[in-house]
């Protein structure tokens, strides 16, 4: 364990780190690239699905504009990024398919 001295953190300006080596990080990791993929789709679908719920909750009165639109913009910002990921996954697929054995 680190500890680095900084000034206003921790007590008496101390920050303590746990760090490890990149080996024991990568021993440590259990999920996969899939099960990685699969839960950041899940979690996209579920923001979508709580703005739906929020523009009923909306034009019901049950829930104010803003919280509505908080909810909206949350699950536009995720939708927008999951695009620009997978935009990216397929450029560097295609570069791999077009590289020279």
């Amino acid at each position: 364990m680190n500890t680095i001295i900084g000034a206003g953190a921790g007590s008496a300006g101390k920050i303590s780190i746990k760090t490890q080596p990149l080996a024991k990080r990568l021993e440590n990791r259990d999920t996969s690239f899939a099960d990685r993929l699969s839960s950041a789709i899940g979690d996209v679908n579920s923001k979508q699905n709580i703005a739906d719920k929020s523009i009923e909750d909306v034009i019901s009165g049950k829930l104010g504009i803003q919280d509505g639109m908080l909810a909206l913009q949350k699950a536009d910002i995720s939708l927008r990024l999951m695009i620009k990921v997978r935009g990216k996954v397929l450029d560097a697929y295609k570069e791999i398919m077009h590289m020279q054995i």
